[in-house]
Formats: C-alpha cells, sequence, structure tokens
C-alpha cells in the first residue's frame, strides 16, 4: 500500500470516534443566550389564571432514540413561565424516579416535553443483561401504573409535539394522550390552521381564526375521534396540501391541539413545538401556558368531546 492510501486510512480510523462522538446530540447543552432572552421576553408578563394555591409542575424530557433539540427550549420556556408569572414552579427534571407513588404526588401536573418512545426504561435498555432487563421491566410496569393512577386521580398531563409517541408499547396510553403518532408526512411546512372553538377558554390565545405557522406537521391516528376528544386546532385542509404520499386519514380531520379528561384528570395536547422560534413567538407561549394552567387546575375549561357537544 502507498505511503498516502495509508496515511488516509489511519486517518479515517482516528476521527471516526469523533465523528461518532460529534452526530450525538449534547442533551446538556442549553440554547444560546440571545435566543433565551428573547424566550424570557416573550413568555406574558401574567398567567391568566390566578393559582388557587401554589402549583408544581415536573418538566420531563426524556426522549431515547430520536432526541428533539427543541427540548431545551421547552424546558427554557417552562422556567421562564414559571419565573415570570409565579403561576407554578418547574421542577426540570429528567430522572424517572419523580414518577413514584410518594413522589409523584409532590405535583400537581406533568409536562411532556418533546417525550419519545419508552421514557422509563433505563438508557442502554437494549445491552442489559435478561436478568436487568426483566428487573427495568417490573420498574417501569409499576411507574406507569403509578403515573396513571396519579393522573386518573385527579392530576394533570400537557404533551407537546413528540411527547404524543411516548409509550409506543403501552395500550393505555393511547387513552391516555388521545391519539397515537403516526408519522409526519407533511413535513416542516408553513401550515393553515384553523381554530375549531374560538370561544374555548384554551384557544383565546388564537387571535384570528384562521393562521399560519411553520412546524412539523404531525399525523395521528386511533384511538383519535372528535367523539372522545375536545379538538380545539386543526389543520385548514383548504390552505394545505394533505394529498401527498403517506396520508392515512381519510376524513381529513388532523387534530393539532385537544384536551380530553382521563378519569378525574386533565389532558392537554398541543402539536406545536418542533421548530426553535415557535418558543419565542408570543402567541405559542400564550397558548402553551393557558394548556399547563388548565392542567395544573387553575384555568376552568369544558373537555366535553367536540363530537357530543350540544349547542
Amino acid at each position: 500500500m502507498k505511503l498516502s492510501a495509508l496515511l488516509s486510512v489511519v486517518v479515517v480510523a482516528c476521527c471516526a470516534p469523533a465523528a461518532l462522538a460529534a452526530a450525538a446530540p449534547d442533551k446538556t447543552k442549553e440554547p444560546p443566550a440571545e435566543e433565551l432572552r428573547k424566550i424570557a421576553e416573550a413568555v406574558p408578563a401574567q398567567a391568566r389564571a390566578r393559582p388557587e394555591k401554589p402549583r408544581r409542575l415536573l418538566v420531563y424530557s426524556v426522549s431515547p432514540g430520536y432526541w428533539h433539540d427543541s427540548i431545551p427550549y421547552g424546558k427554557a420556556a417552562a422556567r421562564a413561565m414559571a419565573e415570570k408569572t409565579k403561576a407554578f414552579e418547574a421542577v426540570v427534571s429528567d430522572d424517572p424516579a419523580n414518577f413514584e407513588p410518594e413522589k409523584l404526588r409532590g405535583f400537581d401536573a406533568v409536562l411532556f416535553n418533546n417525550t419519545n418512545n419508552e421514557i422509563f426504561l433505563p438508557e442502554g435498555y437494549e445491552k442489559l443483561s435478561p436478568a436487568e432487563k426483566e428487573a427495568a421491566d417490573r420498574r417501569d410496569a409499576a411507574l406507569k401504573r403509578s403515573f396513571a393512577e396519579w393522573l386518573g386521580g385527579g392530576r394533570g398531563l400537557a404533551i407537546l409535539h413528540a411527547g404524543i409517541a411516548s409509550f409506543r408499547k403501552w395500550p393505555e396510553f393511547a387513552e391516555i394522550g388521545g391519539a397515537r403518532f403516526d408519522g409526519h408526512p407533511l413535513g416542516q411546512i408553513v401550515c393553515g390552521l384553523k381554530v375549531d372553538e374560538p370561544s374555548h377558554p384554551l384557544a383565546a390565545a388564537f387571535k384570528s381564526p384562521r393562521f399560519e405557522l411553520k412546524d412539523e406537521i404531525y399525523q395521528v391516528t386511533d384511538p383519535y375521534s372528535r367523539e372522545k376528544l375536545r379538538v380545539l386546532v386543526s389543520i385548514d385542509t383548504s390552505k394545505t396540501k394533505t394529498d401527498v404520499k403517506g396520508i392515512n386519514r381519510k376524513d381529513g380531520d388532523f387534530g393539532m391541539v385537544w384536551v380530553k379528561p382521563y378519569g378525574k384528570g386533565r389532558v392537554f395536547y398541543s402539536a406545536f413545538g418542533h421548530v426553535h422560534d415557535l418558543f419565542w413567538n408570543p402567541m405559542i407561549l400564550q397558548h402553551w401556558l393557558d394548556g399547563f394552567q388548565f392542567v395544573l387546575g387553575d384555568l376552568k375549561a369544558d373537555v366535553t368531546p367536540s363530537g357530543l357537544r350540544r349547542e
């Protein structure tokens, strides 16, 4: 082998680990200071509802597999809301131990901040021994049971964007969240949206009944149904091309924001949260803050499913 070729092999071999390391996301990295300033300035000066008592929101962002780089922005927005409005305390933690019954009782609501996949299993689960996997599975089942009982007992859950794709192997989460993630065949586009219920308290942030927004647009599937969900915002199909490859919905109903009950608990889903500049969009921040106050128990809102309403 020629010396030049040999050197090329050595260089590639030496650089490969560094290249792999560079490809892995830095989950500890904060948004740039200028963007943090934008978030802080765009957060509403005060919350829409006065807290009935001190509130605690657990901001949970575990996402094995695909990790959204907007996750740090969601954490920053929640912190900024808490600090500026005093409507709640934001506890930003990715420790699954917070879902143990005695610890979970200390929270009024949980935010799934772009969570994804099996969020109670340890990182590197696939590499565990059979005995370690068995122990992890037992703990996973116990935390799921604790979470479902806590939520159904009267607490709250807010889900942003990819959070609807959490717990893909747990059937009950489909009932909790109200739908299953079914891809994003529309990709990241400027999407036409319509406010289905302009008079609903959790739609008050949207000043126009129709608007456009750039984000990664999700499609969801069963158990999504207006017979089960109060859909507040959906895709305006008159303004958005939806006859593309990968679209599975035949009813033209692409819900983007909804609320629902789970037992005595409250669930709020907002599909927005992929594109970074949404996190300093005052309208979207007000929308999320309203949703957080709803699941915390301070902003009252009707959760009667859209299909069961009587005018």
